[in-house]
């Protein structure tokens, strides 16, 4: 089981992320203090009480003074065991990559950092609006590597406003020398209430097309995999068995709690999610209740989440737990299991479907024709 921690602040907004995050420090002290009552409040939301991944996002975790960080661990700490070897995420910008905050975070026994580099092309960062440069990106991981960080992560991003599949596998040939185990990489999308969406609106900017944009994908795949990364999730790639624990853990549908505004919790049974609005988060939480809407998940919904989340990874979904928790659901959908086995974008091996390397690139409408729908 794991711990999720939204922390809603940042410098800026950047240009594309649809994360809930506000750019204003003015209720730090408020938050700091609501989600220790949360973390309170919701203790006996999980089955047990022992941890074993801790992730820290948002927003910009590393925007916390590590007193700030620590206030909110030594809370989880009251409430809850932490597994011995626990991962411990903090995702960090890298203008935070600095020697006085990289020691407060290896304080706080963080053993992995999740980096949002997005780009090496310092024109691309300005249209995005990231407020680092890609020197200190690039110094920041070596540093934070010098310090002893052996578990380090960090994100790129295919499909930027006049990126080239030059400057992209460029990208990947930089990351790659640098000392990362694990490479976030995401395909532009087009999230509500975000400047891109307001640009595409305005004629400013559109996406580019569905078959470059997979071209660019599959060929970016292909490099990482000569650069000895193995492509273990659609988005996401690790050297040595480096997976992410935490999100792994989503993948396979472990129980995980969320804490913060935004923040999404699952128990097996349900899922619940906060309020994306922090001074609403903050008021609930003042008077002692909280404020979320939640999900009571049918067996269809489980059957749906299975499969969507299970086969995003390399080890796909279990044919004996289809043809038997749901058979039901599983027997309706042969028709398109065989178009897609005969396609090899499907393989079973193993007594397992797994999507294969050719077809990640369409795994939405693999997905899409494998979910049952309810009546």
């Amino acid at each position: 089981m794991g711990i999720y921690v939204h922390v809603p602040f940042c410098r800026s907004k950047c240009f594309y992320c649809g994360f809930y995050s506000v750019a204003s420090l003015t209720l730090k002290e408020a938050y700091l203090g609501a989600i220790e009552r949360e973390i309170v409040l919701r203790k006996g939301y999980l089955p047990r009480q022992e941890m074993n991944t801790l992730y820290f996002g948002g927003g910009t975790p590393s925007y916390l003074e590590r007193g700030e960080l620590e206030r909110i661990i030594r809370k989880l700490e009251e409430n809850y065991s932490f597994a011995p070897g626990m991962e411990r995420t903090i995702e960090l910008n890298p203008e935070d990559l600095v020697p006085e905050r990289l020691q407060g975070i290896k304080d706080l026994e963080f053993n992995r950092l999740s980096i949002g580099v997005q780009s090496f092309s310092d024109e691309q960062l300005k249209r995005i609006n990231r407020t680092h440069s890609a020197r200190q990106a690039m110094d920041g991981i070596a540093l934070a590597a010098g310090m002893g960080f052996d578990n380090i992560s960090m994100d790129l991003i295919i499909g930027l406003p006049g990126q080239t599949e030059e400057e992209l596998l460029g990208d990947v040939e930089k990351a790659s020398c640098l000392p990362i185990v694990h490479l976030s990489v995401y395909m532009l999308s087009i999230d509500s209430n975000t400047v891109f969406e307001h640009m595409v609106k305005r004629g400013e900017f559109r996406l580019e097309d569905e078959e470059v944009m997979a071209g660019r994908y599959l060929r970016v795949c292909e490099r990482l995999k000569e650069l000895g990364f193995e492509h273990y999730e659609i988005s996401n790639f690790a050297r040595n068995g480096k997976y992410s624990r935490h999100n792994t853990s989503y993948w396979q549908q472990k129980p995980y709690i969320g804490f913060g505004p935004s923040a999404h919790s699952y128990d097996l049974h349900s899922r619940q999610w906060n309020t994306a609005n922090l001074k609403t988060y903050i008021d609930h939480l003042n008077e002692g209740t909280l404020s979320f809407e939640k999900e009571e998940l049918t067996i269809v919904d489980l059957y749906n989440e299975y499969v969507m989340t299970n086969l995003r990874t390399m080890w796909g979904v279990e044919k004996e737990k289809l043809e038997g928790d749901y058979a039901v659901f599983w027997n309706q959908v042969q028709e398109q299991l065989q178009k897609y086995l005969k396609s090899g974008d499907l393989l079973e091996e193993r007594g397992r479907f797994r999507i294969s390397e050719s077809g990640w690139v369409i795994s939405d409408a693999i997905l899409s024709d494998l979910f049952v729908i309810s009546e």
